[in-house]
């Protein structure tokens, strides 16, 4: 949500007040860019009820809004994927494809997803045995993302003898194995201060943009930390299928997925910014191989698969 007034340059931080009593009262720390003078962008926490808002800094009394603010259930997440011509592996939209059995389906009767580089079945699943049936393909492969390019989904030989595709599935497709995140103009890493490694070891990729650009999900995953720290800023991780782990740091406010929710690739994270320790507006992604993010895993270099991502979208 976004407070107006005038001076606010100075907040430090907003409180919903709630309906009762200061046991309602949930404060929301404010980021250097947060507050500007005429105006306060926070995101609006899952535990906030509707009442007043106060708002309080350094230099200025703390002064609340004339009208109590109503809270009401969040919008469906947000998908910065929903324009993609392509399938998104682990995103909202996943390739559907119909059928109906005509008579009793033969044995080894089933759907194949194929890909068109290869020619080769990475996934198939069974033909109910009569009647309507369906397949939903979220373009994973076991616990990976399949690999980019031209898919088909059909009947297989002994399938065909006793079904029928039905109209509008999605027979033939282009699959991107993610989505790259930072959603607007944007400069990949480019000096050694930007990139994993070099003299100050550094554990992510830094990619700059214009403050304020969305970010999304490259993949799908669990939520495991939504926080702030001094160095990292606002920041989110994210734990995939496969054990590994992704962080994206010094957004602009708090994420507003919950820890334990499950994102999808192309669901909006947060906002680029400066958050933390931070020199200009950038999104530092970092990558942990299994279990994860401080859990045993270890960082290792985004800039490749960023940069494949930036080419499919």
């Amino acid at each position: 949500m976004t407070v107006r007034g005038s001076n606010l340059q100075s907040a430090q931080q907003v409180t919903f007040v709630g309906s009762s009593s200061s046991r309602d009262n949930v404060v929301v720390k404010l980021s250097a860019r947060a507050a500007q003078p005429t105006a306060i962008t926070v995101t609006v926490p899952s535990r906030a009820k509707s009442g007043a808002v106060r708002v309080s800094g350094t230099i200025a009394a703390a002064v609340s809004s004339p009208q109590p603010v109503k809270i009401v259930a969040g919008l469906p997440a947000a998908d910065d994927a929903s324009g993609s011509t392509k399938l998104i592996a682990g995103g909202k939209r996943e390739a559907h494809f119909g059928y109906h059995v005509n008579s009793s389906a033969a044995v080894g009767s089933r759907v194949e997803a194929v890909s068109g580089t290869t020619g080769k079945v990475v996934r198939s699943w069974p033909l109910v045995k009569s009647g309507e049936g369906s397949v939903n393909w979220d373009g994973f492969v076991g616990k990976e993302p399949a690999t980019s390019g031209t898919y088909v989904l059909r009947l297989n030989d002994s399938a065909s003898a006793s079904a029928e595709t039905t109209t509008g599935s999605d027979t033939q497709f282009e699959l991107a194995e993610g989505f790259f995140p930072v959603r607007g103009a944007h400069t990949l890493a480019a000096s050694e201060m930007q990139r994993f490694g070099g003299s100050r070891n550094h554990q992510g990729t830094d990619h700059f943009a214009k403050c304020g650009t969305p970010l999304a999900a490259f993949t799908s995953g669990v939520v495991q930390f939504n926080a702030f720290q001094g160095a990292a800023g606002n920041y989110v991780v994210v734990q995939r299928a496969n054990g590994e782990s992704y962080a994206y740091m010094h957004m602009r406010e708090r994420s507003p997925v919950k820890v334990g929710a499950k994102v999808f690739a192309g669901q909006r994270l947060g906002r680029v910014s400066d958050s933390g320790h931070a020199s200009g507006c950038h999104l530092h992604i970092e990558l942990w191989t299994a279990p994860g993010w401080y859990k045993g895993g270890h960082a290792y270099d985004s800039l490749p698969l960023m940069k494949r991502l930036d080419k499919l979208n």
